[in-house]
């Protein structure tokens, strides 16, 4: 199920550019009348009426205080004070003033949450992550994480990919040894986690694998978990430390826990360098 709040305004177009302009949201649906801005997960709209919806709270919220504490520099004309901890419900935060003085909140929650990345978001903003805090990652979490890794598509739907969650410190020291500077990032990480498919039951090993290892680096991005694929891993001596049969296949190894670093968007070229069309266009 999904929804939108409606709002009443008397200047839609203002209101469409101060949430465009100033917050960011995007223009979801132009229905004349009614303007519904989108935000990630939220749907919000905004209708022309004779008079002013100004109730109640209007809220963003972000993975961490430095999107909070960017906000605040977008908006401290209209800020009714600064970001500060609010230690009732353990949030970072402030509050500011649209231009038909309507109160919206710009905060950060500072204990774990559940998922609620939407699939455009964890498409775009996945990225390598090399450093990670030691902050311990749920059983409750790591299950959401694979009940999402249980729609990874495979060959014939035979299903053959499995997860292998690797705590043991020495194990992980030894893989680390094996691959070489390169497997570094897999012991920055409270734990990692390898990815694998059945060669007795696929015969498209390598294609099961690899699917099943990037649909758990969506599902732990979803879930705000960091992840770096790391390759070369499918050799009798990883396969013999992990007790993992010779006919199986392992895609990568990944690090997995809370990302201590703040990764940019790079520079990806553009849709027409990629794509070709036959016929062409």
């Amino acid at each position: 199920m999904s929804g939108i709040v409606f709002m009443q305004t008397r200047d839609l177009t203002g209101m469409v550019e101060f949430y465009g302009d100033k917050l960011g949201m995007e223009l979801w649906l132009d229905q004349g009348g009614c303007c519904i801005m989108q935000s990630g997960n939220m749907l919000l709209a905004f209708c022309q009426r004779d008079k002013i919806d100004s109730r109640g709270v209007i809220t963003f919220f972000y993975p961490d205080r430095a999107g909070v504490d960017e906000m605040y520099q977008k908006l401290a004309v209209c800020a009714k004070d600064r970001p500060k901890l609010n230690p009732v419900y353990n949030i970072y935060h402030f509050y500011a003033s649209d231009p038909e003085g309507r109160k919206i909140e710009f905060q950060c929650f500072e204990q774990e949450i559940k998922p609620y990345l939407t699939a455009k978001e964890a498409l775009i903003e996945r990225r390598s992550v090399r450093k990670y805090k030691q902050t311990p990652v749920s059983d409750a979490l790591l299950k959401e994480v694979f009940e999402l890794c249980r729609y990874s598509p495979t060959a014939r739907n035979m299903q053959a990919y499995y997860y292998i969650v690797i705590k043991d410190r020495e194990i992980l020291s030894k893989i680390v040894e094996l691959r070489g500077s390169a497997g570094a990032p897999i012991l920055a990480a409270p734990f990692a986690i390898a990815v694998c498919a059945k060669g007795e039951l696929s015969k498209r090993v390598v294609q099961d694998a690899c699917i099943a290892a990037y649909h758990l680096l969506l599902a732990a991005k979803t879930c705000g978990l960091g992840t770096c694929w790391v390759t070369d891993m499918d050799n009798d001596a990883v396969k013999e430390l992990l007790q993992v049969p010779k006919e199986d296949y392992i895609a990568c190894l990944t690090p997995i826990g809370f990302p201590d670093e703040e990764i940019p968007i790079p520079h990806r070229h553009e849709v027409h360098r990629f794509v070709r069309h036959i016929p062409e266009n």
